[in-house]
């Protein structure tokens, strides 16, 4: 009787054990995922970029901003082409700098138009350098263009560009210095001599425009003409030989900025 006792408590016990094991393995783990949720960085999570403009156009207001730049716009806003202002889409009371430099980051193309006085700009270099590094690690595209000035002039930091530089803080020059060699290096559109501006612009849009739909094999041109025939030209060549400039629209490689 004593044994059938014993038998019956036996297997009483490894009933209730394999009832309760599943149930305490199921609570650790609900323990473990808990943890493992409360320890979560969402700072290691890769962010989707969202672009809210097409294009951000750097410049020197003192030089530009009524004139050249002003009809640029214009230029762009017939075409639809989305651009960031700094004088409507600005807000006012914001903080300049950081506003500016999130409109870069959120912008596919950064066109930077490289005038006289371009590096006389301390915010001007400083917005060159946050467009050059969103080349780097967003991809964006930058296309550079040489008004009133030459490619050299900026590539090699010389005349005012290099007067300016002298002047600069030790802590940003030579972050300037790299950021100005790099743009200039790429291939653009500079502004002949003698050559109109208003054709100018519109190689630059049509420029912009090809890089918008580059993804596309079969997208139209908007302006059917002879690139070639016109007076501006672009620089497809990063080396410093004028005579390796072709009339090719799609060799460049694009990207820019604002000033003040």
């Amino acid at each position: 009787m004593a044994r059938s006792f014993a038998v019956l408590a036996a297997l009483l016990l490894s009933l209730g054990i394999a009832l309760v094991l599943p149930q305490l393995v199921l609570c650790v783990a609900t323990m473990t995922h808990s943890e493992g949720q409360e320890n979560f960085d969402p700072s290691l999570s890769t962010p989707t970029l969202t672009h809210e403009y097409e294009v951000f156009v750097s410049f020197r207001g003192a030089d530009t901003r009524t004139s050249f730049t002003s009809h640029l716009f214009a230029a762009l806003d017939r075409e639809r082409i989305g651009v960031y202002r700094d004088d409507i889409n600005l807000p006012r009371g914001g903080e300049i700098g950081p506003e500016l430099l999130k409109a870069i980051e959120t912008s596919r193309i950064a066109v930077v138009v490289f005038s006289k006085n371009y590096g006389t700009s301390d915010w001007c270099l400083d917005e060159l350098v946050k467009i050059m590094e969103c080349k780097k690690l967003l991809n964006q595209r930058v296309l550079p263009i040489f008004y009133d000035v030459s490619q050299s002039v900026v590539l090699e930091q010389k005349g005012i560009f290099a007067e300016a530089l002298l002047k600069g803080p030790e802590d940003k020059v030579n972050n300037w210095r790299a950021a100005l060699t790099e743009a200039a290096d790429l291939a653009g559109l500079q502004l002949e001599k003698y050559s109109l501006e208003s054709e100018f612009i519109e190689e630059i849009v049509e420029n912009i425009w090809t890089i918008l739909n580059e993804e596309s094999a079969t997208a139209p041109s908007r302006r059917q003409i002879d690139v070639s025939a016109q007076h501006s030209e672009p620089i497809i060549s990063p080396q410093n030989d004028a005579s390796s400039r072709q009339n090719h629209i799609s060799e460049w490689t694009p990207f820019f900025f604002f000033s003040k």
